[in-house]
């Protein structure tokens, strides 16, 4: 299943799909179900670009 970064909008407390606790207010992994297009459609979550990727160092020894 397709996963989604989100976090809630306009500082709202949104649950959890399971009713188990709310979204971190910084952001959450979450598999992109009806509930969460729901709550995109609402606007009471904003979805959250992936932070770009890490150049990989190059090591001193060469």
């Amino acid at each position: 299943m397709q996963t989604i970064q989100i976090k809630p909008a306009d500082d709202l407390q949104v649950r959890l799909e399971d009713g188990s606790g709310y979204l971190a207010v910084d952001g959450q992994t979450v598999a992109l179900t009806g509930y969460w297009h729901r709550r995109l459609a609402d606007g009471d979550v904003i979805e959250v670009p992936d932070a770009p990727a890490k150049p990989a160092r190059k090591s001193a020894e060469g």
